[in-house]
């Protein structure tokens, strides 16, 4: 039987002739079980052996690289993310510690307050500076061997729930039987440009435009052992993403004044 990892809600618009409807579905991410993982595991191990066979350096050749000429990767650079790495930990044992505590008295509230605020603000600093690594390190093996694998679970544990003769069911939104298949089948989607009259694959481009985003978002969430569950993914997702919507959300507000 399936486990659900993590589920949303999207809306999305479909269009018939002149008029448009708005449709509600469920999106589910199924967790992979430990032997699915395996498998995820010898996928990357293809690609990253793909990639090194097609000249790509890789992580360590290229820190190496960059350490030598002074770069992102230097001694200095490592310091700063094992520094906060340290600060985070400490904020997340003193979060632990008081949080389960009853009766507290005002400084010790000030206390939990402050290992709260430096938790979340260490965890997104840590966040950026990996995300800055990631962005150097994008074009080597490890990167897009990783790029690879986050694409294979996306397209294999997607679905998206509908009622078919009145029992709610799932149905995968990548079709596809191999990798290829699902991700020629994604390009597809993905194209703007792609025309069709097939209603079955207008209905998976709607559901596709509505939850690809989030999609890639909770994958690499759970991926990057930042979250596990509902609670802990939507959690850290509100952690490094809120801040984006309010700023898209004003930008828009300017436009239309």
């Amino acid at each position: 039987m399936m486990k659900t990892l993590y589920t949303f809600d999207i809306e999305r618009e479909k269009k018939s002739g002149k008029s448009k409807k708005k449709i509600k579905n469920k999106v589910v991410i199924v967790k992979p079980t430990v032997a699915e993982v395996e498998s995820g595991e010898f996928f990357y191990g293809q690609k990253y052996n793909e990639y090194i066979n097609a000249g790509f350096l890789t992580k360590a050749m290229l820190s190496k690289k960059m350490g030598d000429l002074g770069g992102f990767t230097s001694k200095n650079d490592s310091d700063v993310l094992q520094t906060l790495m340290m600060e985070n930990v400490e904020s997340a044992r003193i979060v632990q510690f008081y949080g389960e505590a009853k009766n507290l008295d005002k400084e010790q509230k000030e206390k939990l307050k402050n290992a709260q605020e430096d938790f979340l603000s260490t965890q997104k600093r840590i966040y950026e500076y990996q995300e800055s690594l990631r962005e150097q390190f994008a074009q080597t093996a490890d990167a897009k061997a990783e790029q690879k694998l986050v694409e294979w679970f996306v397209f294999n544990y997607s679905f998206y729930e509908d009622k078919v003769d009145k029992e709610k069911e799932l149905f995968p939104i990548f079709q596809g039987e191999s990798f290829e298949d699902k991700r020629n089948f994604y390009l597809a989607l993905s194209d703007e440009d792609t025309k069709t009259d097939d209603e079955d694959f207008k209905k998976a481009k709607e559901i596709f435009d509505a939850s690809f985003q989030n999609l890639i978002r909770v994958i690499s969430v759970w991926f990057n052992k930042m979250g596990n569950d509902q609670e802990s993914i939507d959690k850290a997702l509100k952690d490094m993403f809120e801040e984006e919507e309010p700023k898209e959300e004003k930008e828009e507000s300017k436009d239309e004044g």
